[in-house]
């Protein structure tokens, strides 16, 4: 059977459509869960239990040992990590250890184990799988934890049709988780999901199926918040009860047994809207086979229940926490969200450039004017500078031409004093002085002349 590439879905239109209503939106990441989804903390530091493991800090419990665990690695022996492997997957295994050192050690290889033999393609035997309505997810809680919805009744059909041979229908299981830990979870924030595991149709001889199915899902440590068990009869459910002991006390606190009558509790945690009519909700039923259940639908974006009040922070709460040094800066940056400010912040640079330029050009221009006006000024004041010449040159031609006046009247004046003294002499006969007024009139003139 040919290979398929895990991610096929991101090809696909239609399916790429639904996958990306699935994942997270951006208001999930503006989601912070209370502290008693964070830790449910005991007097016995020991017996806290922690769901969220990334991001919140550490108690002074977990930190020492944690230390003890490395330790403990390095005398035993350091173990081959996967590459996307966190410390958060090591103290999950420790608390589902509860703090057993050695024990943890062992699971957290077996785990390494389990990672590295998981499938790096499918088929469309596992498509089919996902298809089927046994495994499926069907909407999320009303703090948005994926609803993983399991029927025992489809398990056992699938097993005896005799199609699908146990190993594809674990592929599909695996495949189907890794897909919620990769696409539908937001480490530090939302890391859980919450199981509907239906019973119709199976007896007491369906439990050994039933502890396979959970086999698989413990091996995901710290990650179920809830087990809901539904439709489940008296001699089954002793048989299941037990089964669920072998998993251990923390296994056992998170499983909700409801019976018929009971199905209205599933509201506790989960809207109505997200909820399929057959288990009392509003949501219409799955509806398996083609390509139905996978991608995941969610029958509502509606996830509150009523009168909730969840801790949603606003955007620009949430980008001062994702961009500037903060200790609360969450684990995970939505995706949309940095891209929506990378746009943003290039789309101010571009602005701030562009407001440069026009300052710049500005600068450029005044410059020119003032370039322009200087030169002008230049030639303005070279025009002043000439034209004073020019009047000073006239002044001095009009004062040279008034001088030459002044003279030749003078001269004029002098010659009648000649004519007057000769004609004096004339008429009397006799030679007479000049009078002493005309005299000093003559020497003034003469004096201003000088001065000119």
């Amino acid at each position: 059977m040919s290979s398929i590439p895990l991610d096929y879905f991101l090809n696909d239109e239609e399916l790429l459509k639904r996958h990306e209503l699935a994942i997270p939106t951006n208001e999930m990441y503006r989601y912070f869960p209370p502290k008693e989804e964070v830790i449910l903390l005991d007097s016995d530091p020991s017996k806290n239990y922690r769901f969220i493991f990334n991001g919140p800090k550490k108690t002074n419990f977990e930190q020492g040992k944690l230390n003890e665990f490395h330790e403990y690695e390095l005398k035993t022996g350091k173990l081959n990590y996967p590459n996307e492997w966190l410390e958060s997957d090591n103290m999950r295994l420790l608390q589902a250890a509860e703090y057993d050192i050695p024990k943890a050690y062992g699971l957290i290889n077996d785990r390494i184990k389990f990672i590295n033999n998981n499938p790096k393609t499918i088929n469309n035997k596992i498509i089919s799988l996902l298809n089927s309505g046994c495994m499926f997810i069907y909407g999320r809680d009303h703090h948005f934890r994926p609803i993983i919805v399991i029927s025992m009744t489809e398990y056992k059909k699938l097993i005896e049709k005799n199609i699908y041979s146990e190993q594809d229908i674990n592929n599909s299981f695996i495949y189907l988780i890794n897909y919620i830990l990769k696409y539908l979870l937001i480490p530090g924030q939302i890391e859980n999901w919450v199981a509907i595991i239906d019973f119709e149709g199976a007896g007491v001889s369906d439990v050994s199926d039933f502890k396979k199915i959970i086999s698989i899902l413990n091996s995901y440590r710290g990650r179920v918040f809830r087990n809901y068990f539904i439709n489940i009869s008296g001699f089954l459910k002793i048989a299941v009860k037990a089964a669920i002991n072998i998993f251990g006390k923390s296994s056992a606190k998170k499983v909700r047994i409801l019976d018929d009558d009971e199905l209205n509790k599933l509201q506790e945690i989960i809207s109505p809207s997200n909820i399929q009519k057959k288990y009392g909700g509003t949501a219409p039923d799955a509806q398996p086979g083609g390509n139905n259940l996978f991608p995941p639908r969610m029958p509502s974006m509606n996830y509150e229940l009523n009168g909730e009040r969840l801790n949603i922070i606003s955007e620009e709460a949430y980008k001062e926490m994702c961009l500037n040094s903060n200790p609360y800066k969450p684990f995970a940056i939505s995706p949309k969200y940095l891209e929506k400010w990378n746009k943003e912040k290039e789309e101010k640079e571009e602005k701030e450039k562009i407001e440069k330029e026009k300052e710049q050009a500005a600068l450029n221009n005044n410059k020119q004017i003032q370039e322009s006006v200087a030169q002008k000024s230049f030639i303005n004041n070279n025009a002043v500078e000439e034209k004073r010449t020019n009047i000073i040159m006239n002044n001095n031609n009009h004062n040279r031409t008034t001088s030459r006046e002044y003279v030749i009247n003078f001269l004029n004046e002098f010659d009648e004093l000649n004519m007057i003294e000769t004609f004096e002499e004339k008429k009397y006969n006799s030679k007479i002085d000049l009078n002493i007024g005309n005299i000093s009139s003559f020497f003034n003139k003469i004096s201003n002349y000088k001065k000119m």
